[in-house]
Order: structure tokens, then sequence, then C-alpha cells
């Protein structure tokens, strides 16, 4: 899978977001121990990211996302998007 094929786009929740920084990590060809060197951060803690940990640093995820090439955009939900 190459990063033109990835699914980009609304992130809910912290499962979410870690499946698609371990989509976009293998797409690249960026090994865990890579990443964490190249984002200043242990490799547990991408493991604990790219599995969804709930209560990951925000610091460091921004990190994460900076070394992949990665932005979050935040943007107001309508009443469809709300999940129940």
């Amino acid at each position: 899978m190459n990063a033109d094929n990835l699914p980009y786009g609304r992130i809910f929740d912290p499962r979410q977001l870690g499946s698609l920084i371990r989509q976009v990590r293998k797409a690249q060809g960026i090994t865990q121990e890579d990443l964490s060197a190249l984002a200043g951060v242990g490799p547990r803690l991408i493991g604990e990211i790219e599995r969804g940990k709930p209560t990951a640093e925000i610091g460091k995820v921004f990190q994460l996302l900076a070394s992949l090439g990665l932005t979050i955009s935040v943007q107001p939900r309508t009443s469809k998007d709300w999940r129940e």
C-alpha cells in the first residue's frame, strides 16, 4: 500500500489515529525503531500509539505526525458526525 491509497479523513478516536499512523509508517517503509529515532520518542510509545492508547501524551503524538509528514486539521462537527 502506498501513501496515495491510505484512508485519510476524519478520525474519531485514538484507535483510528493509531491505525492511520501505522499504515502511513509502513507505506513509507519505516520501522517503529526508525520512526522513534526520527521523532525523538521511544519505540514502546510508538507501539502504544499505533494500538490506540487513549492516554498517549499529545505532544508526542504531534511529534510522530510531523515525522511522518502528517498534520491535524480541526473543524466543527456537523450533527451527522456525532457518534452515539
